[in-house]
């Protein structure tokens, strides 16, 4: 014991000697390029960088625990501007070092961070023993539940988006050097699984977290009870659905925690997630203690500002990159989109990945979270392009520093790794045909009608929108300079950002209303009560439901026949009815999963389901579809790999008694090697 000690103690000083030397040549380097700043000597230098070392080693930690009660938005700028209130501490202590002002400050300590990350990363030092992070092992460790320490601790990572075969692709092509080796060692099995349709994050997760799934349509929907647009990454949306679908066998309910997810999932401990961010009263309830363990490093922030600038950098290359090479399908790559890729592709990562970390070292016995990174690069890249692909080596590195940190806590951890869809690709409904799903709605519909959409541009912005609209509310020069980049726009629009083709009044106040989720798109003719029938919706609009079947764009329709007394899947050249399962004509499901028509079904049966369900076409060559949403990464319907999810899970657990369908399945097979125990039917 006392020999792992002195081993980890020797350990400690020669990262520290060595970072030392790498700070001290970058700090005599930045003096000579930067102008306002005095430097009398090398021997000053090295001097410098120790003492501003110990100044942030004594004083950061203390200043930020005070800065907790301060707002988030306060708390982030306390912890960008301390680094270099630090420098100028060390230059009124230090004879022979000076600095003129605090924006020169402020560059010398992003300088340092800078080279600190490129040199550390080019010898292989990481920040598994760093001070920081054993500062936070000792304040977690201040927090552990002591009873239960011997039954271990299970931490979920969901992959957003990631389909099982483009997984087992890098995986075999070695560029998932973590994921490869936890398979060639046996500890781990990876298998795939089929989600339900709709096929997105809202519906994956409830399954997956609370085992209950049912009434979720959609990412978007449309309630006529309460003539009210529900959009999942919306906080208070969130909030609702949350509270809608919670049930009391929530897979976080044993001292668990949620990390970046859309729902809690019964946890107690969120950061991050969609559900807990605002109040009723619409203000942003993030805690700045949840983000403390990220930011008591000093060089974290400024390494996420550097690698969010390089990321910016990387989406533009890349970018033009696909158009000179005439890479199709391809889509626009501008707007927010490259803000919220580096925003949820390293600032939010990075964050999840620190406050796993600690959620280790206090010893919670269950952790879920979600990366959003590959999700968001894919529906815009594409989900099997090099572009998206190059998020999955990135993420490989956080799951080998949770496993590092994993050694360091107070209990055993077993990681599993799991996507909650996967996604398709193919050039959009409007790219192939000229026009928008709601407008050729509006082309078969009597005149005077009112069509009007709502779709999104990805999931990963709701965090951001929310996180702007704090600071907007802050007040002060960051506020002008945020509202600068986002315009002047309405809170609440604020918070949904550019998820809405319309505003949500507008799409409230219309006739009919066109909800897409990637290839699924839910028509509701808003004015009318409950669900309309087919039967009814022919005698309100005799040529929408044959003018819809007959476009190309189009594979099937799923409505309700009073005829048939359920639901009826509409294709072509054929119709087969959902409840005696007997196909008339060609079967409109024939190119789909054998496990389409039973998730349809069930759809059907949801109180806030589309008056017409419209699922784009599946190209039997290609699998491609067209999303009814500009994005050419898609999930949310039926067709391609979108509804090929995989779980990566600890082999002691057993391979599942058979096939795994639908979110449900799984919860209950998760549930039945996790803390909460549960049965496995």
């Amino acid at each position: 014991m006392q020999a792992n000690h002195l081993l980890f103690t020797l350990k400690l000083a020669f990262r520290g000697a060595v970072i030392w030397a790498i700070e001290a040549a970058g700090f005599s380097l930045l003096t000579r390029v930067l102008r306002g700043v005095e430097m009398a000597d090398w021997q000053t230098a090295v001097i410098a960088v120790l003492v501003i070392g110990t100044l942030n080693a004594l004083v950061r930690p203390a200043v930020l625990l005070l800065a907790q009660n301060l707002g988030l938005a306060v708390f982030g700028l306390t912890a960008l501007v301390l680094n270099a209130l630090i420098v100028l501490l060390a230059a009124l202590l230090l004879p022979g070092f000076a600095v003129d002002s605090l924006w020169t400050a402020l560059l010398l300590a992003f300088g340092l961070a800078v080279i600190n990350t490129i040199f550390t990363g080019l010898l292989g030092i990481n920040d598994d023993d760093s001070f920081y992070r054993n500062v936070i092992r000792w304040l977690e460790r201040r927090r552990v539940p002591t009873p239960d320490l011997d039954a271990p601790g299970t931490v979920l990572i969901q992959i957003d988006g990631l389909a099982e075969p483009i997984l087992r692709g890098e995986i075999d092509a070695g560029h998932m050097p973590t994921l490869a080796r936890w398979l060639a060692a046996g500890s781990h099995r990876l298998d795939r699984w089929e989600c339900d349709v709709p096929s997105m994050t809202t519906s994956g997760q409830s399954g997956i977290l609370y085992g209950n799934n049912a009434n979720i349509p959609a990412f978007r929907w449309y309630e006529k009870a309460s003539a009210r647009l529900i959009v999942s990454n919306h906080p208070r949306d969130a909030a609702l659905i949350d509270q809608r679908q919670a049930t009391d066998h929530g897979l976080l309910r044993a001292n668990g925690s949620s990390v970046g997810n859309i729902l809690t999932g019964g946890a107690g401990h969120c950061v991050v997630t969609m559900s807990r961010l605002e109040s009723e009263s619409g203000r942003l309830t993030a805690s700045a203690r949840d983000l403390y363990d990220y930011f008591v490093n000093p060089y974290n922030l400024y390494r996420g500002i550097a690698a969010m600038v390089w990321e910016l950098a990387i989406e533009q290359w890349q970018r033009v990159r696909q158009r000179v090479r005439d890479v199709r399908p391809r889509m626009f790559r501008g707007g927010s989109y490259p803000f919220v890729r580096a925003v949820t592709g390293v600032l939010l990562r990075d964050i999840t990945t620190w406050t796993l970390i600690a959620d280790m070292f206090a010893g919670r016995r269950i952790a879920y979270a979600d990366y959003l990174g590959y999700d968001e690069v894919a529906h815009h890249a594409g989900p099997a392009t090099p572009d998206a692909r190059g998020m999955l080596r990135k993420l490989d590195g956080q799951l080998h520093q949770l496993e590092n940190a994993a050694r360091g806590a107070p209990r055993r951890y077993r990681f599993v790794v799991l996507s909650d869809h996967g996604q398709s690709s193919g050039a959009t409904f409007r790219q192939r045909y000229g026009l928008t799903l709601d407008q050729l709605v509006a082309q078969l519909m009597h005149p005077g009608q009112t069509v009007r959409s709502t779709g999104g541009s990805g999931e990963g912005g709701g965090q951001l929108n929310a996180l702007l609209a704090d600071i907007v509310d802050v007040g002060g020069i960051v506020a002008r300079g945020v509202r600068r980049l986002v315009g002047h726009i309405h809170r609440a629009q604020a918070v949904e950002g550019a998820t809405a083709s319309e505003s949500r009044q507008q799409v409230e106040q219309a006739d009919v209303i066109v909800c897409a989720s990637g290839n699924l798109a839910l028509v509701y003719f808003a004015r009318h009560p409950g669900r309309l029938s087919l039967e009814a919706i022919t005698a309100i609009s005799p040529g929408l439901i044959a003018g819809l079947l007959a476009h190309p764009g189009i594979g099937f329709l799923l409505v309700h026949s009073e005829r048939s007394g359920g639901p009826l899947v509409l294709g072509r050249e054929g119709t087969r009815d959902l409840t005696s399962d007997t196909v008339s004509g060609a079967d409109p499901l024939a190119p789909f999963s054998m496990n389409t028509a039973g998730f349809l079904r069930r759809l059907s049966s949801y109180s806030n389901v589309g008056d017409i369900v419209v699922n784009s076409l599946l190209d039997p060559e290609t699998a491609q579809v067209a999303a009814f949403e500009e994005l050419i990464g898609c999930h949310g319907g039926a067709g391609g790999l979108q509804t090929t999810p995989f779980v990566l899970y600890p082999a002691e657990w057993g391979a599942p008694p058979g096939p795994i369908v639908g979110a449900e399945h799984l919860h209950a097979f998760l549930s039945a090697h996790t803390p909460a125990v549960g049965t496995f039917p």
